[in-house]
């Protein structure tokens, strides 16, 4: 693959944003810095700049230090904890049901819903869990599967959170999740015999 050649003409404004995005972390602290909807908006307009730029550079933000995927396999689980945090908001049923505990992550999981009586409506979430305090955790995104009104989303938090969730405070921000290219599919379409 041939390499475009940097052009020199940046290096000012790459600078610039270099300083701008070291001056953010330092105030944010990598978390917690993600604007409103309302706000993208406006800047997408007003800059002429495509929603999914800006979103994968305020990701980025806002997880500098992403921490490596552990893998989540029946074989090292060590406890499942139900949570059972519930509240509706606008139609929508946000539920917070149980959080499996892993040697080094904990893995939160979320069912959001509705009762509207579309039969078609895919839920596009662009939640993110926020837990507070952070104590230094960091949270990702891990998986999310869903069906027509309802979505299940899991999100991994490391170091894991302990097993009394009591003096801890979990919200869903907003995080436009980039949009990458899917990876190659398989397909499985063999009969399979469960003995």
């Amino acid at each position: 693959m041939m390499r475009v050649p940097y052009d020199h003409r940046l290096e000012p404004i790459d600078e610039k944003l270099v300083k701008l995005i070291a001056e953010r972390l330092h105030i944010s602290k990598g978390t917690n810095g993600y604007p409103t909807k309302e706000q993208f908006d406006r800047w997408c307009e007003e800059y002429s700049i495509d929603r999914n730029v800006i979103s994968s550079v305020f990701a980025a933000m806002n997880n500098p230090r992403r921490p490596p995927r552990h893998p989540a396999s029946p074989q090292n689980l060590l406890d499942i904890i139900p949570v059972m945090k519930k509240i509706s908001v606008d139609g929508f049923t946000y539920h917070m049901t149980h959080m499996e505990q892993y040697a080094d992550f904990s893995l939160v999981y979320v069912e959001i819903y509705t009762s509207e009586e579309s039969e078609s409506l895919e839920l596009n979430v662009q939640l993110l869990l926020s837990v507070e305090p952070t104590e230094g955790r960091q949270i990702q995104f891990h998986r999310s599967q869903g069906h027509t009104n309802q979505t299940s989303l899991a999100y991994m938090v490391s170091p894991r959170l302990p097993d009394d969730l009591a003096p801890y405070k979990f919200q869903l921000v907003p995080y436009a999740v980039p949009h990458y290219p899917r990876p190659p599919e398989r397909i499985l379409d063999q009969t399979v015999v469960l003995d």
